[in-house]
């Protein structure tokens, strides 16, 4: 039975392909839906993106109407399980559809941030090669969701909120900051979760990740164009492929046309991390127009390599016509030396890992941006120092005791840091679609 199940499934889909029948079509509206209803019409559309996930097979395309989607009883988590396309931008009628007007959000709270389930705010699980999954027009947010330090350290003028607080860690949250003992949580805005499957991801915002903007394994081309990334933590995106060690094949990711800006480090010391986009073993990337600015390290992380140095030799690395503006560590990073060696976009003709590298830019001015970026976000940011103290007496009563009765000596330390991690505000994120012609995210979304 379940062998002619699967033989069913292969036919439709060969039948679909041959003779171009039309994919079924959903429809999904937080204002105007009800899950009581079947979803097949712009007249009764499920109210519920999960709900709609749940039942739409293969191949089929999912419009999403303006409203706030966090998953099956506002857990904080949609799953996708089936290769679908997702659209986000619709008016509430259908009718039309402009992905900044009829903002299609996907924006967690200190209560819908994922503590209970999985990864990712959306989690890609598909085992279906050769088919595809689109996501289209989203726009994730966890700014309202991440704990803030509930002294207000590190707050620059004119940045809306305090630093963030570690992941794990307790502090103030919400649209104002006036929430207590809001938490940090680990949650990628997408988690890949070793699909089995080709991606495409468009026209998508990922603002105030805190830890990773697109995360995760998976086997298959990944096509990763027009989208904004704008603080997020650890690295805006980082996938590898994974076909095996010794399989004689690579994942694909092309990543066209992004703008990223605002990587910020694993910790609030700026010590490590903080890439805009990591190259990883596995994969084939071709990177092409895009921005990559403001990484507390580095713009591009080429330091991974392969353990098998026969496959690594054949991994292609291109980057060409992209723009590179005042990433604090430099440009790429690539292995060698105490800290890895730190690669400006004039020298990546250099660079043996990079298979192609061409017309790269670097620039020190953050006009280019044409008046859109938070002049004060900017500003704390190219500013941002980390400070550490202790305080340590060997010589103290309780420190002597310790050491004559066998224990360890004590001391304190304080640190602190002028910002890290601080929200961004979405709106102003949003304007970054086209601020920069030729590079990054335009404004054009219907392609």
């Amino acid at each position: 039975m379940r062998n002619m199940k699967k033989m069913m499934s292969a036919f439709v889909a060969l039948f679909v392909l041959m003779f171009g029948v039309q994919a079924q079509i959903y429809y999904v509206s937080k204002t105007t839906g009800s899950n009581g209803n079947d979803g097949l019409s712009a007249a009764t559309p499920k109210k519920n993106l999960q709900k709609a996930l749940d039942i739409a097979p293969a191949g089929a395309k999912i419009l999403v109407a303006e409203g706030n989607y966090v998953g099956t009883l506002d857990c904080g988590n949609i799953f996708i399980k089936n290769p679908v396309t997702i659209e986000g931008g619709y008016a509430t009628d259908f009718k039309s559809r402009d992905v900044l007007k009829h903002q299609t959000t996907v924006q967690t709270n200190s209560t819908t941030n994922g503590t209970a389930q999985g990864q990712g705010t959306v989690q890609i699980k598909v085992s279906a090669a050769g088919r595809k999954v689109t996501i289209d027009g989203l726009i994730f947010n966890q700014g309202n969701s991440i704990a803030y330090n509930p002294k207000r350290e590190g707050q620059p003028q004119g940045v809306e909120t305090p630093m963030m607080q570690p992941v794990g860690a307790s502090g103030i949250g919400g649209v104002d900051c006036s929430e207590q003992n809001v938490r940090t949580n680990r949650m990628a805005l997408i988690y890949l979760d070793n699909p089995e499957v080709d991606i495409e991801i468009k026209n998508c915002a990922f603002v105030n990740g805190s830890n990773y903007g697109i995360l995760g394994m998976f086997k298959g081309v990944a096509t990763i164009k027009n989208n904004i990334f704008v603080n997020n933590v650890i690295a805006s995106v980082d996938i590898r492929g994974s076909y095996g060690e010794y399989a004689n094949k690579f994942s694909k990711v092309y990543f066209e046309n992004n703008t990223v800006l605002f990587s910020w480090s694993r910790l609030k010391d700026m010590g490590d991390m903080g890439y805009g986009f990591c190259i990883k073993p596995g994969t084939d990337c071709y990177l092409s127009n895009n921005i990559f600015g403001f990484s507390v390290f580095a713009g591009l992380d080429r330091s991974h390599v392969d353990s098998n140095k026969q496959k690594e030799a054949k991994r292609i690395t291109s980057v060409k016509n992209n723009l590179f503006c005042l990433n604090k560590k430099g440009d790429l990073v690539i292995p060698g030396g105490g800290m890895m060696m730190r690669v400006s976009a004039e020298d990546f003709a250099d660079v043996d890992a990079l298979t192609e590298a061409t017309a790269n830019k670097s620039i020190t001015d953050a006009k280019v941006f044409n008046g859109k970026l938070d002049a004060a976000y900017v500003n704390g940011f190219l500013t941002a120092t980390y400070k550490e103290s202790t305080d340590y007496n060997a010589n103290s009563l309780s420190n002597q005791f310790r050491s004559a009765i066998g224990m360890n000596q004590v001391g304190t330390m304080q640190s602190s840091a002028t910002m890290y991690a601080n929200r961004y505000n979405l709106q102003k994120a949003l304007q970054l679609f086209g601020a920069v012609a030729g590079y990054g995210a335009q404004l054009n979304m219907t392609k």
